[in-house]
């Protein structure tokens, strides 16, 4: 099912805004209406943007008004791409292979959770959650644990 249109609204502080963003040919056509407890209308916009600049936008309205007041924008989410130039198997499934050079290195007394990432092409949320499932009793998730307890 396609969704053509999203309809979404906040209140805050007695102010009510909403926002419809609907698919038009070529882009999204956007409605951000304002009112205050009266139903008196606050602030109005419409336009039409771009389809492919809809998400670039509104990180850039995020930005702005987090600059205005002081608060941090939300940050966007990696790219894959972005991803895998950091680590080379990012968001790949893990194979049989994989698991069974991660339990290699592993089991190795001066392996760290560094040289996995490293040799595996791995973040290291991605080697910790692996090797808590294939792995459950790995001196290195061990490690950390013990680093942690006071």
């Amino acid at each position: 099912m396609t969704v053509t249109q999203v309809r979404l609204h906040t209140d805050q502080d007695g102010r009510r805004y909403e926002l419809t963003v609907q698919a038009v040919d070529g882009g999204h056509q956007v409605e951000l209406l304002g009112s205050d407890a009266d139903g008196q209308l606050l602030a109005a916009w419409r336009g039409t943007l771009p389809a492919a600049d809809l998400a670039a936008i509104a990180q850039l309205l995020a930005s702005g008004a987090a600059e205005l007041t002081g608060t941090p924008a939300p940050r966007p989410a990696a790219t894959v791409e972005q991803q895998r130039a950091k680590h080379a198997n990012a968001a790949r499934p893990w194979s049989a292979e994989d698991d069974a050079r991660l339990a290699e290195l592993a089991a190795a007394p001066e392996a760290t959770i560094e040289d996995l990432m490293r040799e595996l092409g791995r973040s290291r949320g991605a080697i910790r959650s692996r090797l808590e499932k294939k792995v459950p009793g790995s001196p290195l998730l061990l490690r950390r644990a013990a680093a942690a307890t006071p």
